[in-house]
């Protein structure tokens, strides 16, 4: 593989980012539109996200069975086409048990989708250049999750119309494959890399035998939760629970500090774990003071500095995890991503109890307890490796 081939699938990966991002950063704008559509009670409001992610769950499992015996340009390519599609009957509005049946099945793709383009990066570039690489991707992500919600904001117009904004995640997707498929049928993954060596119980044990990566799965769990309710409910909680009209631009907010915090981390020079712990444990803070201030001004510039200062823990974490399992970078990825999607999986529900038990202002709180969790396996891990050294 020439250098402008790399340059050119990596660019592609990095476009199936950007598509991931919108689809994802859809549910904060959809949110109260879908709520009045469908008459939908406090409890029931996380159901869409939860389907998703359920959805995505499965297609982890799935994955750890399609691990080499597929490759993973036809599963990408194959991930995005499907998501596109699946935007035509979303536009319809069906039945609510229908829709949420698509919303399964939007995760099916993305799950796909998300641990194949880590894995490709890590591929494509290996060692320390992993890490960084992987930080520019999401950061790819992180622009499109700034942009999109402003696109969708004025495609769902004053009268919220849901149709008119899946129609344009649409177009993003079809945009997205007209791209990606010819470059994927004529670069080409070495064989090794296309291809890795099946799911075995010897590789299992391998990757949770080891203390860091142990502690990374643990953290990127908690930070799912943090990170999926604060795509899904500070919108809703901006724009409901303090009465304001900043809502899409909190959620831009998180979106702007997640592109940044991926830009200007990898410039730093920080241990991986001693990032995760002391970034989340800041952020956290950041949060509890946004929720106990409760003016919405204050909210967005805490929401901004949050995601500034922990933005890139998902990268590092894919990151670092892929380097330190490179016998098998698609497993490593999809191990990271299946602990990430279970705590995607809690999130939203467990959101959608608490305001509707003590306020929402309580269950926007889970966001910040997650941040402390997530600080606990690395801090932990650091202690032991102190006491080691």
């Amino acid at each position: 593989m020439t250098a402008r081939q790399k340059w050119l699938l990596t660019a592609a990966v990095c476009l199936s980012t950007v598509f991931l991002a919108a689809v994802n950063s859809s549910h904060g704008p959809l949110l109260s539109p879908m709520i009045e559509r469908y008459a939908l009670t406090d409890s029931q409001q996380g159901y869409p996200n939860s389907a998703q992610n359920i959805g995505c769950i499965a297609a982890m499992f799935t994955s750890l069975w399609v691990i080499g015996r597929l490759r993973k340009q036809t599963l990408l390519t194959a991930a995005v086409g499907l998501m596109a599609l699946l935007m035509l009957p979303l536009s319809l509005l069906p039945p609510f048990p229908v829709y949420l049946g698509l919303y399964a099945l939007v995760g099916v793709a993305y799950a796909y989708m998300d641990a194949i383009a880590s894995s490709m990066i890590a591929d494509l570039h290996t060692g320390k250049n992993s890490a960084r690489m992987m930080c520019v991707m999401h950061a790819c992500h992180g622009l499109s999750g700034i942009v999109s919600p402003l696109l969708l904001g004025a495609a769902l117009g004053v009268d919220g119309n849901m149709p008119r904004a899946y129609l344009a995640v649409l177009a993003i997707g079809a945009v997205t494959l007209a791209f990606l498929w010819p470059v994927n049928a004529r670069v080409h993954l070495s064989e090794a890399a296309a291809r890795p060596e099946p799911l075995s119980k010897r590789q299992l044990a391998a990757f949770f035998g080891n203390p860091t990566l142990r502690a990374l799965a643990i953290a990127i769990l908690f930070y799912g939760v943090h990170l999926s309710g604060m795509i899904v409910w500070i919108d809703r909680y901006v724009e409901v629970g303090l009465q304001s009209t900043l809502g899409a631009l909190a959620l831009a907010f998180l979106y702007a500090g997640l592109t940044g915090s991926r830009l200007i981390v990898p410039l730093l020079r920080v241990r991986p774990m001693t990032y995760i712990c002391f970034s989340c444990l800041l952020s956290a803070a950041l949060m509890i003071l946004g929720l106990c201030v409760g003016n919405a001004v204050v909210m967005c510039a805490c929401v901004l500095a949050c995601s500034l200062v922990s933005g890139a823990l998902v990268p590092v974490i894919l990151g670092t995890a892929c380097a330190g399992f490179s016998s098998n970078t698609l497993l490593a990825s999809t191990l990271m991503n299946l602990c990430m999607l279970a705590g995607n999986c809690i999130s939203s529900p467990l959101i959608g109890m608490i305001e509707s038990r003590a306020g929402m202002g309580w269950g926007m709180a889970v966001c910040a307890v997650a941040l402390v969790a997530a600080a606990a396996a690395p801090a932990l891990r650091l202690r032991a490796e102190r006491r080691l050294g």
